[in-house]
């Protein structure tokens, strides 16, 4: 029976299969077990609301080379699953122990008991399952081999599909009408706590399904670094405020930013705000087919020597967004990679110093000659101003 709900079609996963056991082949691997949330999502399309808060259940997606995906869930998640999922063999539990042999049974019932098994054992990955628990498993398929496979998982997700694409941009423009809004709506004297408030309830309004990052900066900045979370301090006129915000639709991110002036700007601000969103827009237009990180970096590099200046030395200009507000890759020198076309992105060369945090992110998806983006309203060139 077809899903009722499901997020994308059935095609839709058949491709990301197809991908993943392309990359499979080339790696000799004869499965795939997804055990971390946002993976499991991504191959089941099961957003399950419990798995992001519980510890103490599995949830799993197994993927054979040559038979149909299996999912490991709880017998309460079936009804969501049937619902929304195209996925047919579906294995629950109702215990809370004894899951390491209850997946080491489902796997020996795939038919994977002598397999070469492809985990999240490397790069930006984690296990949704303790270490012990997966030694468990190891240990009770003595013939099966479990490697690394963080090469598949993020070479998969990486690359977004045009309704990916679009969830991304839903999400995104949410983000940047809701923060255009509360920044015509704050005011000097109302405090940073004050001024989240307005923030969060103008993305709830937009459509925003969860917030994973709410950011307001206000004041300058010292060499201690910057507090993001809110506090009970008050903005001033001649201050900066800034945000920094994440939020999802249809379990897809995205990661914005905006800084304004409270109150006109002085033209020491002006001047640097407006040289910062040239070097913003130099940064996103090398997002193209066949750049790299590298590319963006050389920009940066380019542009701060000139001026005798410093990012704020996070180790990177931006990052991909998607399933994870911040996601595979960085954009950073060490990524040793090309940019293709459905990769999507969060490019944002920012500072802090004792003008405050000067920050305008915007999310943008490589597409043929120019970036698209995908967050309208973009961040105005010269900076916004907030009533003093």
């Amino acid at each position: 029976m077809e899903p009722q709900f499901p997020d994308f079609p059935k095609e839709e996963f058949e491709d990301r299969y197809r991908r993943a056991r392309a990359m499979m082949q080339a790696a000799q691997l004869d499965a795939l077990l997804a055990t971390e949330r946002l993976n499991y999502q991504y191959f089941s399309g099961h957003r399950s609301e419990q798995n992001a808060v519980d510890k103490i259940r599995p949830y799993m997606f197994i993927l054979p080379k040559d038979d149909e995906p299996v999912l490991i869930t709880m017998p309460f998640e079936v009804a969501q699953i049937e619902a929304t999922c195209h996925v047919g063999k579906i294995r629950t539990t109702g215990a809370l122990t004894g899951h390491p042999e209850f997946v080491a049974n489902v796997l020996r019932e795939a038919g994977l008991s002598r397999a070469r098994i492809g985990a999240e054992l490397g790069r930006e990955q984690y296990l949704g399952i303790s270490h012990a628990g997966f030694s468990e498993i190891v240990k009770s398929l003595p013939q099966a081999e479990f490697v690394d496979a963080a090469d598949i998982f993020l070479e998969c997700r990486v690359e977004k599909s045009p309704r990916e694409i679009e969830c991304c941009r839903r999400a995104a423009r949410i983000s940047a009408t809701a923060q255009k809004e509360a920044l015509s709506l704050i005011h000097a004297g109302m405090t940073e706590n004050e001024v989240a408030q307005v923030l969060r309830e103008r993305l709830i309004a937009g459509g925003a399904e969860k917030i994973s990052l709410l950011c307001v900066v206000s004041g300058p900045v010292d060499d201690r670094g910057i507090v993001l979370l809110p506090t009970e301090r008050r903005i001033s006129r001649g201050e900066t405020v800034g945000f920094d915000v994440g939020v999802s639709w249809k379990g897809y991110w995205s990661d914005l930013a905006r800084t304004a002036s409270v109150g006109e700007p002085s033209a020491e601000l002006d001047e640097f705000y407006s040289w910062m969103m040239e070097l913003r827009h130099d940064c996103n237009m090398q997002l193209r087919e066949g750049n790299s990180p590298a590319d963006v970096i050389r920009v940066v590099d380019r542009r701060l020597k000139k001026r005798n200046m410093r990012t704020m030395g996070v180790g990177r200009i931006g990052h991909g967004v998607g399933l994870d507000t911040t996601e595979y890759p960085s954009l950073a020198a060490f990524e040793r990679m090309v940019f293709r076309r459905g990769m999507t992105f969060a490019c944002n060369p920012n500072f802090a110093n004792h003008l405050g945090f000067i920050n305008a992110e915007d999310n943008w998806a490589v597409s043929g000659k120019e970036p698209d983006l995908l967050s309208e309203p973009v961040a105005e060139a010269r900076i916004s101003t907030v009533a003093a």
